[in-house]
């Protein structure tokens, strides 16, 4: 029997840079770029046509195997990974940065762990490179099968973080993700969380693996370092697009709903001010701080009364508390951030 195929989904924005040793990296792989179709959008760059062009000579070297796809608006990478996901036709799926890298042996033992576990997601580590620095980011520790097959499990899988809500250090399965019908937020920099969670709420198999098979490189002008400070506001954006992409889900929503009351509370309003408290620059501005407040209290007025919030440390509890607390200045706002920095 051969290999099962691959789909790996390429996001590429003003990259030609980077792009060769990306392909590479792809080319190369132990397990064959004749079982990995390679899908590329180029997210309407514009450094004059050198991404395209580029991702156009990409294709001449496996034209069998590349599929370059040509956006004409900038819809940042969420938008172009959904659209990419409409041509992916693998029986697995891993997405990569258009400036990173996969070990070469990546795909091939990725491959053998879904086959041998049958899983739904593999989550695995990625190797932070900044510069002669390289470092394990280590969010998989030990190598283990996680089983989610009833209620209770699947309440301690949603509370717990052993699984990331990034979308690069981990290996789908492709059918599992469209029936799941998740896509990414689109012209945003915090696109992922709207895609992987509502994965957790079906998924069954879940694998953790401690390797590393992902080269992340950090340098200037990437999103990591440069927008994620100016563009905060998105993050709560689109956690507040999940909580509506989950309410839609209306029986998996009413049967989870505590863990998910208690997720967003912390990811919409604590994490955004704390976000911002990291990125010096960030600005949460009072009206939009007002927004988040009364957001909160309208749709979980008895937020108090949430288990699994009760059972969060004293720390959390008291930021969470201050949705209930007037803030009648941007200084107020902006003292509050500032100490959680110190904090």
């Amino acid at each position: 029997m051969g290999k099962s195929k691959v789909s790996i989904i390429i996001p590429c924005y003003n990259t030609a840079d980077y792009l060769w040793r990306c392909w590479n990296s792809v080319k190369n792989q132990t397990y064959g770029i004749e079982n990995i179709e390679c899908i590329f959008i180029d997210d309407a760059s514009t450094d004059e046509g050198k991404t395209f062009n580029t991702l156009l000579e990409i294709e001449k070297e496996a034209p069998e195997n590349v599929i370059v796809i040509p956006s004409h608006e900038n819809r940042g990478p969420g938008g172009s990974i959904n659209q990419g996901l409409e041509y992916a036709s693998g029986k697995y799926l891993q997405f990569l940065d258009s400036d990173d890298e996969l070990v070469e042996d990546a795909i091939e033992k990725l491959c053998e762990i879904a086959e041998r576990y049958d899983t739904d997601i593999i989550q695995y580590n990625h190797v932070h490179i900044l510069g002669e620095q390289r470092r394990i980011n280590p969010v998989s520790v030990g190598n283990r099968l996680i089983c989610i097959d009833d209620h209770d499990k699947r309440i301690d899988f949603l509370n717990s973080t052993i699984v990331t809500y990034g979308r690069t250090n981990k290996f789908y399965n492709t059918e599992f993700v469209k029936t799941a019908n998740v896509r990414f937020a689109e012209k945003s920099v915090y696109e992922e969380p709207l895609f992987v969670y509502p994965l957790f709420l079906y998924a069954h198999r879940v694998y953790l693996c401690e390797e590393a098979f992902y080269l992340y490189y950090l340098h200037a002008g990437s999103i990591v370092t440069s927008q994620i400070g100016p563009r905060i506001l998105d993050h709560p954006k689109v956690q507040l697009m999940l909580l509506e992409d989950c309410m839609k889900r209306h029986e998996l929503y009413e049967e989870y709903r505590d863990v998910i009351e208690c997720y967003f509370l912390w990811t919409y309003y604590c994490e955004t001010l704390l976000f911002a408290s990291e990125n010096m620059g960030a600005v949460v501005p009072i009206e939009y701080f007002k927004e988040m407040q009364s957001i909160c209290r309208r749709l979980f007025p008895n937020w108090q009364e949430n288990q699994y919030i009760q059972r969060l440390n004293n720390k959390v509890k008291k930021l969470m508390s201050t949705m209930d607390q007037v803030y009648s200045s941007q200084e107020e706002v902006n003292i509050l951030i500032d100490g959680l920095r110190e904090a």
